[in-house]
C-alpha cells in the first residue's frame, strides 16, 4: 500500500500520522493492495493535488479524507478508479455531490489502536498546553509564550514521533490549539480543548482553514465552539498616511511581533469554555470505523 499525504519538510503532526498509524490498524492486510494509493488523514482531496495526477490510473482508497476548497475543486474527477470507503465531514460530502458517506476525521482511528486505554488514561502532568499551527511555529518563540503563561508546549512537528505527541497531548488536561489535528487528537484522547486562530488566515487562508474545521466540526456534532482570535498583522502608525495618500485604495498592515505576543499572551491567559464532542457520537463514531476496518 502506497499512503498520499501532504510532506512538510520539517513535519507535522496530522500528516505524519499517516505512516505511523494506518500499519497498526491494518496490519498484514495491507499487502492485498500493493498498487494501490491511500488517503486517509489530510485535506488532499483536490484538483491542484499534483500527487492525484501522477497516479489517475491507479486505485485510489479514500479512509476519512477531506475536501480542500478551491475554485477548480469540482475538476476532481471521480470515476472507477477511486474507492470512497468514507470522508471526513458533511462539508465534504456536499463538495463530492453527497454521493458518498462521511463519518469524520480518520485520525479518529487512533482509537482502534490496541494500546488506546493506556493512551487515553496516560497521567496528567500538565494544565493546559498549546499547540500551535506548523506554520506558525517559524514566527515567535513558542517555548517561551507558553513558560510565560504558565502552559506546556507541544511542536506541531512531533520531532521526537508523533507517538510521543499523542502522549503529550494525553498528559494535558486542556489543549489550546492552532493545528486543527492537535484539536482532534485532543477530542480523540478526550481531552477539552479551545481553538485560536492567529497565521491560518494568512498562512493557510481563512477560507480553506475555517472549511476544514467546520466540515471536521460538523462531523462530532459541534456547531458553536468558540474561537480565541488574535490579529497577525496589525495597522501601523504610516497606515492613515498611505491610505490617505493612495485615496483608500492600499491598506497596508505590518507584522509587529512583540504587540502580537502580548495581545495573545492577553487572550490566551484568558482562555475557558473549552470544547468536546459528546461520549455518545465518538462511541458511534467509534463503532462506524471499526465496521469499516474490518470490511477493508
Amino acid at each position: 500500500m502506497n499512503f498520499l499525504y501532504f510532506k512538510s519538510d520539517k513535519g507535522n503532526f496530522g500528516d505524519d500520522l499517516n505512516p505511523w498509524l494506518w500499519p497498526k490498524i491494518f496490519k498484514s492486510d495491507l499487502n492485498k493492495y500493493e498498487d494501490s494509493y491511500f488517503l486517509g488523514i489530510g485535506s488532499i482531496l483536490h484538483a491542484q493535488n499534483k500527487n492525484l495526477d501522477s497516479i489517475t490510473d491507479k486505485r485510489k482508497i479514500v479512509f476519512g479524507t477531506g475536501i480542500r476548497p478551491a475554485n477548480n475543486y469540482r475538476n476532481l474527477k471521480i470515476d472507477s478508479t477511486w474507492d470512497i470507503r468514507f470522508l471526513r465531514g458533511p462539508l465534504s460530502a456536499q463538495a463530492l455531490g453527497n454521493q458518498h458517506e462521511y463519518i469524520t476525521d480518520a485520525a479518529y482511528a487512533v482509537r482502534q489502536l490496541d494500546n488506546f486505554h493506556d493512551l487515553v488514561n496516560t497521567k496528567k502532568k500538565y494544565e493546559i498546553s498549546i499547540m500551535p499551527y506548523f506554520h506558525s511555529v517559524e514566527y515567535f518563540d513558542w517555548e517561551k509564550i507558553s513558560k510565560d503563561l504558565g502552559y506546556h508546549y507541544i511542536s506541531p512537528y512531533s520531532e521526537n514521533g508523533v507517538e510521543h505527541t499523542l502522549k503529550e497531548i494525553a498528559s494535558s488536561k486542556y489543549l489550546i490549539s492552532e493545528a486543527m489535528h492537535g484539536a482532534i487528537l485532543a477530542d480523540v484522547l478526550r481531552v477539552p480543548w479551545k481553538r485560536f486562530v492567529l497565521t491560518t488566515p494568512h498562512t493557510e487562508g481563512e477560507r480553506v482553514s475555517d472549511f476544514k474545521w467546520r466540515d471536521w466540526l460538523n462531523s462530532v456534532g459541534i456547531y458553536d465552539s468558540e474561537v480565541i482570535y488574535t490579529p497577525f498583522y496589525k495597522n501601523a502608525r504610516l497606515t492613515p498616511h498611505i491610505k490617505r495618500i493612495t485615496g483608500g485604495m492600499v491598506s497596508a498592515k505590518f507584522l509587529q511581533k512583540s504587540k502580537v505576543v502580548g495581545d495573545l499572551k492577553d487572550v490566551l491567559k484568558k482562555a475557558d469554555d473549552y470544547s468536546l464532542s459528546s461520549d455518545f457520537i465518538v462511541s458511534t463514531v467509534d463503532q462506524k470505523i471499526h465496521d469499516k476496518i474490518v470490511g477493508f
